[in-house]
């Protein structure tokens, strides 16, 4: 046995091998010792070998546990005895389960994708594939190796994605850069080598999967390099599955030009699906405009989040929808009231299609398709848009119903989970069945009746039947009557007063008696696989079913929403401008209590302004000003109503949100290089169609550094780019910039009687001042350090004044004298290369420099 062991695990070294002996999964050596240390399993040898079992039974909740560990498990079940070995079991893995690949719902998280990723570099091209097993989605696409944004690329699709698997190219791996962003996604990573990204073996694996002669009808070319990547997926999705997948119905292409492209930053820093305290759901986005009510609606809602629409017709599609939901409440309401009792189609459907659906799973697909179809049939009967109405085709429809019809007429209400035991099928529906489960249940009767026949032949009114374990099922005569004893009784046994006989009758029934509840379970086994395989030839329109409830799903969602936190209709253009009135954030206004959130109002102007440049301390709200205006714009993109008084949005492609860097440890990083790349990857990539958000650039480094970099980047984004900006910033030398397309804006700080208070409102204007000893004050620091701060601030202020007053050099940009002394003599310092100065040159600039001290 411990050979057969060997020769199956040889084949498997990358999985924890679940070896089935008997009732238990068995686990030896190295595997072993990890899964006793992940499911806290005690560790035993045999023969020196270490080992440890599991019940087969309870498999699944320990299977979960080490998919979350990260682990691959391959399953390797008992099928017969073998022929050349007495008394061994032939074994063979039927499965491998790995967190990309996994379909039960004990593995999945429910309401999120469950993608595996591939990435591959072809003909400088970026390809990235991509497959949910547990719904079918598969889609792929390519965008041009550009060497300087590559990594944030990579980065910007992994957090869109958040795959439990990656599959990547080995010569990606090889570069640091690209594998330190892989390794941040926290995901299993499977290596291939280069020569598997072969782009004509890929296209022969999708053709023959999906009974096409081209890719063509899906939108790619049959030489397009994502197809590299899209049939390498396939192919390992198909060995560890050990199945085909009739789920998975075409490859799509993912239209990135469709979209507004968010980059990872602007996801994180918008709090969208994880917080930046503890990375969960709560306090986000999706956790406020998530009123979903089933899971596909819940996935989907994720991502129309990530991926915001670009097209207006298609924008405006979806305001249509929530906007007649809005205004027809009943309608919402019996919608979302039917919704409720929709389980997780896609994932049923995926069980099915790969012989996984138990009988449960299909009661849940037939429950749920039927209110499907009921929820299609209400929209339609109030004459709804377009965009909430039901897309299926009439044979979609009675594809969907005839599938209803046939669970109906054979699967019980409340049906039995394991096919080894029984109660599966409906009573009237195999004659066979009916006539065992008759015998079963009714066995006494049975017997009376046959009894009856035979004392109505025999003329012997005293026949018995009785039952004992050896001789099993017998009828008795007692002497008196053995002259009446037909011919067809065969004796069993003799006794003192009696004769026990049998006949061919009664042996019959005895083995039909003893044998039923094992055949009912067979016939209603076979019976089972048989529906359930013939289901599978309509599972492309029971996903279409799905999709459609799904997206009903995601638009009352959002008009739920707006009907309970007060949203309104976004007025969507094609032009550049941006004019939001009393905005809200979605987030920060559900935390306060009722009322007190401050809204404000931002216009942003190609004809005017299109870039303004915020001022004001800490605490007065500037953070919360400019998350609030990227979600506003952000949320009409997607289709919703928006948290403001009014919105005007004009269209965008890309949203920057460059807000709070931190530094980043495991990248080896400092907060100034993190908020350097993210400045960067904004000013390499933005168009004038962008919006951008930006704030604080700059602090990380010194005053004089910070100041030079916010200004230079301030002038790129106005004159260069000149795409539509909210800059805050604490560096007031900037609003002494006077150029085109610029207005200052602040947020109030009133002060009084030495105290200040801030009312968060935005106005015109640049600020007068950070108030940072005022926080610090409001933070409880030590009265001392509170003023000892005011001493030192008043003496650079001083020293400040001073400098001001010499004749400075006349220059466009900011002098050195708006900085302290002690400042310009360490820059000043700092810039001189005592390789390259002449010992006159050094001489003067020593002279000045005392002097200054002086002063």
């Amino acid at each position: 046995m411990l050979d057969q062991y060997r020769r199956i695990k040889a084949k498997h070294r990358d999985e924890i091998l679940f070896f089935r002996l008997g009732d238990f999964y068995e686990m030896f050596n190295e595997d072993a010792q990890e899964a006793s240390a992940i499911l806290d399993l005690t560790l035993t040898k045999r023969q020196g070998l270490p080992m440890c079992g599991i019940p087969y039974h309870a498999a699944k909740a320990y299977i979960a546990r080490l998919l979350k560990a990260g682990k691959k498990v391959a399953i390797c079940e008992q099928k017969a005895l073998s022929n050349n070995k007495r008394g061994l079991m032939d074994r063979e893995v039927v499965e491998v389960i790995t967190p990309g690949t996994a379909l039960e719902d004990d593995y999945l998280e429910q309401g999120t994708n469950n993608y595996l990723a591939d990435i591959c570099i072809i003909d400088q091209r970026l390809c990235i594939a991509y497959l949910d097993v547990s719904t079918g989605e598969f889609r792929a696409f390519s965008l041009v190796f550009n060497r300087e944004i590559v990594a944030e690329t990579i980065r910007a699709e992994l957090y869109r994605l958040a795959p439990r698997e990656i599959i990547v190219q080995q010569s990606i791996l090889d570069q640091p850069k690209l594998l330190q962003v892989i390794r941040e996604c926290d995901s299993i990573i499977e290596a291939q080598p280069d020569w598997v990204y072969d782009i004509s073996h890929s296209l022969d694996i999708l053709k023959k999967k999906f009974g096409i002669v081209s890719l063509k009808g899906f939108g790619f070319e049959d030489n397009a390099p994502e197809i590299a990547a899209a049939g390498n997926l396939l192919e390992y999705v198909q060995e560890m599955i050990h199945k085909n997948c009739p789920h998975i119905r075409a490859l799509l292409p993912y239209e990135e030009k469709e979209f507004v492209l968010l980059d990872e930053a602007t996801k994180r820093n918008l709090e969208l699906v994880k917080n930046l305290s503890d990375s969960s759901k709560r306090d986000t986005v999706i956790e406020v405009i998530d009123k979903t009510k089933t899971a596909g609606g819940a996935r989907l809602l994720r991502q129309w989040l990530f991926q915001p629409l670009r097209i207006r017709e298609k924008i405006e599609e979806r305001l249509e929808a929530i906007s007649f939901l809005y205004h027809n409440q009943i309608l919402l309401r019996d919608i979302r009231k039917l919704l409720y009792g929709i389980l997780d189609i896609e994932r049923l459907i995926s069980r099915l299609a790969v012989d996984k659906a138990h009988a449960r799973d299909l009661r849940a697909i037939h429950d749920s398709i039927n209110i499907g179809i009921n929820l299609f049939a209400l929209i339609a009967s109030a004459q709804a848009p377009l965009e909430i109405t039901s897309r299926m085709s009439k044979e979609q429809l009675e594809a969907c119903k005839h599938v209803i019809d046939i669970i109906e007429k054979t699967i019980l209400d409340d049906p039995s989970i394991l096919l080894t035991e029984g109660n599966l099928i409906r009573n009237g529906y195999d004659k066979e069945l009916d006539d065992l489960r008759n015998l079963h249940k009714n066995t006494q009767k049975v017997l009376e009746d046959y009894l009856k026949d035979e004392k109505k032949q025999t003329g012997i009114q005293n026949l018995r039947i009785r039952y004992n374990r050896i001789i099993g099922y017998y009828i008795e005569v007692t002497k008196g009557n053995l002259a009446n004893v037909p011919s067809h009784f065969i004796r069993r046994q003799s006794l003192v007063g009696a004769e026990r006989y049998t006949t061919d009758r009664l042996a019959e029934l005895e083995s039909k008696i003893n044998g039923a509840q094992e055949r009912i379970v067979e016939i209603e086994k076979n019976i089972f696989i048989e529906i359930r395989d013939s289901l599978k030839q309509f599972i492309p329109a029971l996903l279409e079913c799905a999709s459609e409830i799904s997206r009903i799903d995601c638009l009352a969602s959002l008009a739920q929403t707006a009907t309970e936190q007060g949203y309104t209709r976004p007025q969507i253009e094609e032009d550049e401008d941006i004019e939001i009135i009393n905005g809200r954030h979605p987030v920060v206004e559900i935390c306060l209590p009722y009322g007190d959130f401050v809204p404000n109002s931002i216009t942003l102007s190609r004809n005017s302004h299109w870039f303004i440049l915020i001022t004001g301390p800490n605490m007065a709200g500037k953070s919360t000003v400019l998350r609030q205006t990227a979600l506003i714009v952000l949320l009409a993109h997607i289709g919703s109503f928006v948290p403001a008084e009014s919105a005007k949005i004009g269209l965008v492609d890309k949203i920057y949100c460059r807000v709070g860097a931190q530094d980043n440890l495991a990248r080896g990083e400092s907060t100034f290089l993190v908020e350097m790349h993210e400045t960067a990857f904004i000013l390499n990539t933005a168009t004038e169609k962008s919006l951008v958000i930006m704030d604080e650039v700059g602090r990380g480094t010194g005053t004089l550094d910070g100041v030079s970099i916010a200004w230079a980047v301030s002038e790129y984004l106005i004159n260069r780019i000149r795409c539509r900006t909210l800059f805050a910033t604490h560096y007031h030398e900037l609003t002494t910039m006077t150029m085109p397309g610029m207005r200052n804006m602040r947020m109030v700080a009133i002060e009084q009687d030495g105290n200040i208070s801030f009312p968060k409102r935005l106005e015109d204007g640049a600020s007068s001042g950070s108030y940072g000893i005022h926080v610090a004050n409001l933070a409880g620091l030590p009265k001392e350090v509170i003023i000892r701060a005011s001493e030192v601030e008043s003496h650079f202020n001083y020293m400040e004044q001073a400098l001001k007053e010499e004749k400075a050099e006349e220059t466009a940009l900011p002098s050195y004298e708006l900085f302290s002394t002690e400042d310009i003599v360490i820059e000043t310092l700092k810039n001189i290369d005592p390789n390259n100065i002449t010992p006159i040159k050094a001489l003067q600039i020593l002279s000045n420099l005392i002097e200054r001290l002086k002063q």
